[in-house]
Formats: structure tokens, C-alpha cells, sequence
């Protein structure tokens, strides 16, 4: 297989191609509803991210971090924030370029790998917006790393990612019927199956995700979780600090 991250960057320019609803663009009420200070934003599961968590984001510097598509960035900058956004995917990047020049928003665009955030410096960020995406790294610790270092003190990480319950779980179907089943181990890694063809994708503990914000200096200070029509997609947002 090729570096995973360029067939992550493949995977996700398909996707965009077959126009998945997580790709959709901010509609015009929505950035109306920001520039009226209702910010509605999703990390790619249906619950918003909770109003406190992002409140007197106006004036402030926000990473979109793997944030491309339309979606998070104009919503952000037509609530005032000064809006960064950096994604693996150049199609994803499109859309949010199409979206700032047909609605005449400042959003700085940048291509490169979340795992990466070199080209910040220290102390860049108040906030870092992440939508579920840290399911294409194969350990998030890099990420988290970074994010620290690049955001300023008092900043704050927010993040969406799917419950490890999600990659446990396989839907069988045998002569018992039909039914899910814990089948795999954690970590998870689609790479290890062969069936899974060139599809990327990871399935981190919830000790990665908690457990790794908070051994990189992080304050847990906010957690929502979402449970969906599939009964192993069950889907957490976490606000971890930098004080």
C-alpha cells in the first residue's frame, strides 16, 4: 500500500466526489445565524457543539484542524473568528475556497497533515476546532501534541470522534439471524483486514483519546456524546483546555 496519508488524501477526495453529507456546505442561514451570534456548529455527528463551549469565539484566532468542506471554517469567520483551516484533502480545501470568495470571507487555507502543524508557531491558536477525523491517523498523540503546543494558554481543543464500540462491533448474519457482535480488538486498523481493500481508517481507546489529551497537559472541562440509529455508532465531542 502506498503512505497511508496520500491514500487517505485519495479516500477522502472520493468521497468528496460522491458528495457525502458530512461535506456539505454551510448553508446561508446558517452563516446568517452566525453573523447574529447563533453559532451552529457540527463536527460531523448531528449534535452542535455546545454554545458555551465556543462562546466570545468573535475576534478570536480558531484552527480548523482536518476542518475542509465548507462547514466549520465560514460558519466560524461569519461569527467574527479569525479562521485558519488546514486539511489533508484538496478537494475538501475547494469547497471551503468557493464558499470564502462567493461570500466574501477571509479564511487563511492550508494544505497539509494534521499530525504536522510545523509551519505554526507556539501559541497561534485560542481555539482548534476538530471535526471526526482522527479516525485516518494511526495514533493521535502527534496530534494532540501539536495542538498544545500551537494553541495559547486558556486556548481550548474541541474535538468529535466515534466510541472504539464502533470497530469492536461487526454486523453478523448466520443461521441465528442477524446481529452485532464484538469481534475485533482495540486498537483497530482497517489495513490489518483484507477486505477492507485500500480504505484507511483507525479505531483508537477511549484511554487515546481522554487519556492522551490529558497527558499532554489538556483539562477535560467538557464531553457530549451522541448515540445514533446504529446502535454501535455512538459518537462523544470532548473541550479540553490549555490553562
Amino acid at each position: 500500500m502506498k503512505d497511508i496519508f496520500k491514500q487517505v488524501e485519495h479516500n477522502i477526495n472520493s468521497l468528496v466526489e460522491k458528495q457525502v453529507w458530512w461535506a456539505s456546505c454551510a448553508s446561508a442561514e446558517q452563516m446568517q445565524n452566525a453573523r447574529d451570534g447563533k453559532i451552529e456548529l457540527k463536527l460531523g455527528i448531528n449534535k452542535t457543539v455546545p454554545s458555551e463551549w465556543i462562546a466570545g469565539i468573535k475576534g478570536k484566532d480558531v484552527l480548523c484542524l482536518a476542518g475542509a468542506g465548507g462547514l466549520q471554517a465560514p460558519i466560524l469567520a461569519c461569527a467574527g473568528a479569525n479562521v485558519t483551516v488546514i486539511d489533508i484533502s484538496e478537494k475538501m480545501l475547494e469547497k471551503d475556497r468557493v464558499i470564502a470568495r462567493d461570500n466574501d470571507l477571509n479564511i487563511r487555507i492550508e494544505h497539509g497533515n494534521m499530525c504536522d502543524l510545523s509551519r505554526f508557531s507556539d501559541n497561534s491558536f485560542d481555539y482548534i476546532i476538530n471535526p471526526a477525523s482522527l479516525l485516518y491517523v494511526p495514533d493521535v498523540m502527534p496530534v494532540f501534541k501539536e495542538c498544545y503546543r500551537v494553541l495559547r494558554q486558556g486556548g481550548s481543543l474541541i474535538l468529535a470522534a466515534p466510541n472504539p464500540i464502533a470497530y469492536v462491533c461487526d454486523y453478523v448474519e448466520d443461521k441465528k439471524g442477524a446481529y452485532y457482535k464484538a469481534v475485533n480488538r482495540m486498537p483497530y486498523r482497517s489495513t490489518d483486514y483484507a477486505d477492507q481493500g485500500d480504505w484507511i481508517e483507525y479505531g483508537h481507546t477511549m484511554e487515546a483519546y481522554i487519556g492522551g489529551q490529558i497527558s499532554c497537559g489538556f483539562v477535560i472541562s467538557g464531553y457530549v456524546e451522541e448515540q445514533m440509529d446504529d446502535i454501535t455508532e455512538l459518537n462523544f465531542m470532548t473541550k479540553a483546555d490549555k490553562i
